[in-house]
């Protein structure tokens, strides 16, 4: 009983949310106070009322709140700002795509959430007099590949060394990102929620090059080949201080891109010990050479065509034909494992996925921050899409999983 009225308490309490924040949201998704009311449809949200909190004539519950922010794809807390997010808009597109930021709803949200935490973490960080990242736009687009490939092998590889095997690199490389004032996210979905997927035909991941609170986001549901070489691929973008959405295949025409695919592909596959490898298998076969060059290197069989070829060890005509013949292996493979995932009768572990998609980093951050009061449980809740009652469960999982 005292549970239920500690419920109905907490419905009731009316959230002192800002008004100019409530009414940007709805409109920055293009959807007009009716739309919000038919979609949520429920008897304690009307034209109305709606109306009436967006002119700060009145305050939401803080129930009504949360099922507002969660409509609009934002987070919870951050209707409390004093100010409009300057950063939660749609980031420059270097996509290869004829219509550029014509992005899916639920990447839409996904890229507000992680918008709103890195909104949220410079703040905090600036609060805490953070000093700003000097790699963080050190390199430009006129520098040379070895230049950048040189900066990378210093930053990264100082006191590590890199796995042959993707998973593995891929794992070592996060840690040491990280650990340089770099916040990575790896997911696929808005607030953790595995149905509401973005495919890596999408969108394979994002940086935004901020110099105190930098943020990587790498999608989960790409190959593990794939997810190293984008990691690389961003941290790139983070040098050369360029925010974007990215696109890490072969044939775009952007010139930032293909400058960070460049660099990205000598720093997983240096043109030394790859001719090396190759000269040193002169009679097999293309095929057994690639299989070869990929135990070597931690990057896909695709990512070994092209440098093949770029190298200019085979033909055009026989780039396009082997490259075609692999493609197609891996889309049969990705077809396999979604049709796995699919058929699937339990869903991932959520708090996994919630500690892969908020990052090592900062869920630390978040912590600190609560420990030093600087904010209050609700809103560390609301920064790590936990429920409220969940936290310390959430607190001991983390400190089972590290």
């Amino acid at each position: 009983m005292q549970e239920n009225n500690k419920n109905q308490l907490n419905t009731a309490l009316k959230a002192s949310i800002n008004p100019n924040i409530l009414k940007w949201a709805r409109e920055a998704i293009g959807v007009s106070c009716l739309d919000v009311v038919k979609k949520i449809n429920k008897k304690s949200i009307t034209e109305t009322n709606l109306t009436n909190w967006e002119n700060g004539n009145d305050f939401p519950t803080v129930g009504v709140a949360k099922i507002l922010a969660k409509a609009y794809g934002i987070k919870f807390i951050t209707l409390y700002l004093p100010d409009i997010p300057k950063n939660i808009k749609p980031l420059k597109d270097f996509r290869g795509v004829e219509t550029p930021n014509n992005f899916s709803k639920n990447f839409v949200f996904l890229m507000r959430e992680i918008q709103g935490k890195q909104e949220w973490l410079r703040e905090y960080l600036l609060s805490q007099k953070r000093e700003s990242l000097t790699f963080v736009g050190s390199l430009a687009i006129s520098d040379s590949i070895d230049e950048v490939v040189s900066t990378l092998n210093k930053i990264l590889l100082s006191d590590i060394e890199m796995h042959s095997k993707a998973e593995n690199s891929l794992k070592t490389l996060t840690k040491k990102i990280e650990s340089l004032g770099v916040f990575i996210s790896i997911g696929s979905s808005f607030n953790g929620n595995y149905r509401n997927s973005v495919q890596p035909s999408e969108v394979r991941g994002f940086a935004i090059a901020d110099k105190i609170a930098p943020f990587i986001f790498i999608n989960s549901k790409d190959t593990k080949n794939a997810q190293l070489f984008t990691l690389i691929h961003e941290f790139c973008h983070l040098l050369l201080g360029e925010t974007g959405i990215s696109d890490t295949s072969s044939d775009n025409q952007n010139p930032i891109e293909s400058f960070c695919n460049k660099a990205t592909a000598e720093f997983l596959m240096p043109t030394d010990k790859f001719i090396k490898v190759w000269h040193n298998n002169t009679r097999a076969s293309l095929y057994d050479k690639i299989e070869i060059l990929s135990a070597k290197f931690p990057t896909s069989p695709l990512s070994i065509i092209i440098k093949i070829f770029s190298l200019k060890l085979i033909s055009k005509d026989t780039f396009n034909n082997t490259y075609k013949d692999y493609k197609n292996k891996l889309m049969d493979s990705i077809n396999v494992w979604a049709t796995k995932q699919k058929n699937r009768s339990y869903a991932a572990n959520p708090y996994h996925r919630s500690f892969y998609i908020n990052g090592k980093s900062f869920i630390e951050i978040v912590f600190e921050a609560y420990s030093n009061t600087a904010i209050m449980i609700k809103n560390a809740c609301s920064l790590l899409g936990v429920k409220t009652g969940k936290m310390d469960i959430y607190e001991h999982r983390w400190s089972k999983y590290l």
